[in-house]
């Protein structure tokens, strides 16, 4: 495979249609349909079906697609990693985060990191499970900052332990509920969560389960704690956030409600796809992160 085809399947993937990648590239369409008859003739397999419509990637299109994107992805951080070493500056990180690092750690962990790459370009997006996983494979983030129980990520990623953090049951400072402690009495109340597969309300909801405890009655899914955190504070909505929480700014807002449930523990890590090495500047910035993670340990177990 040579770097014009990587160029020209990629975009055909992108865009659907032989005249949308010609015209996105520069290039004819015939360029375009000789390009993917190599590649074709290349692997010894029909990669898209035509119709008057654009193309279909077929089951090996798909295939080809995914390594295809890992690999200029790889081209990519290659090209950042020499600039680098030539004496440039400039450097992409993008990084999933969860909202607790973004209300602790992120501000020093961004402060530390200009020190290196002052002129790295920057971008930190919501780390919750359902966001990052796909995030990942797409090379869409570097890697991500995350709680997750370690026993639910697959081999197609590494995890990085660095921190063990617990839950509790929280509510707005003023609950009517505040000064609960028996489960029953909050079962009937609305709960927002996600329940994303590997999420910590996914084991919570199971840990439950396993303890003979009635499930909430009433819960209200969301993947987006900005969502979460304003219900919280402008209802009677409760919520399964870190006990870290009490730590943040955030504290005077909320309520811990000591009820005797069980709450299964997460691990706080770095994640990222096992086919993809960081760039220089993606390791240096997790370098940065690992130091911030250990220190706010280091406080909290002392």
């Amino acid at each position: 495979m040579k770097s014009h085809h990587l160029r020209a399947w990629l975009k055909l993937a992108e865009m659907g249609s032989i005249r949308a990648a010609a015209r996105s590239l520069g290039l004819s369409q015939a360029a375009i349909t000789k390009a993917i008859k190599e590649l074709e003739e290349d692997l010894g397999a029909a990669l898209v079906v035509r119709s008057s419509r654009g193309v279909v990637l077929t089951e090996s299109g798909k295939a080809l697609t995914l390594r295809a994107r890992l690999a200029d992805i790889q081209l990519q951080i290659a090209r950042q990693d020499i600039q680098l070493l030539q004496g440039g500056k400039h450097g992409r990180v993008r990084v999933g985060v969860t909202p607790m690092t973004t209300m602790t750690i992120l501000a020093m962990v961004i402060r530390r990191f200009r020190q290196i790459l002052p002129d790295a370009e920057l971008g930190f997006f919501e780390g919750l499970l359902p966001t990052v996983l796909p995030g990942l494979r797409r090379g869409d983030i570097d890697f991500a900052v995350i709680l997750i129980d370690p026993a639910y990520v697959s081999s197609e990623f590494v995890f990085e332990p660095l921190m063990e953090m617990s839950y509790m049951v929280m509510g707005r400072k003023d609950h009517p509920l505040r000064a609960a402690t028996v489960w029953n009495d909050l079962v009937d109340k609305e709960w927002l969560m996600n329940i994303a597969p590997g999420s910590h309300n996914q084991r919570f909801l199971a840990a439950l389960d396993a303890n003979g405890y009635k499930r909430p009655r009433h819960i209200i899914e969301s993947d987006a704690f900005g969502v979460m955190w304003n219900l919280t504070m402008r209802s009677d909505a409760l919520i399964v956030c870190p006990c870290a929480m009490l730590e943040t700014s955030y504290a005077p807002d909320i309520s811990r409600i000591a009820v005797d449930v069980p709450i299964p523990t997460s691990t706080l890590g770095i994640l990222s796809l096992a086919a993809l090495p960081l760039s220089f500047a993606a390791a240096k910035l997790a370098d940065e992160f690992r130091r911030e993670i250990a220190h706010a340990s280091a406080l909290h177990t002392g």
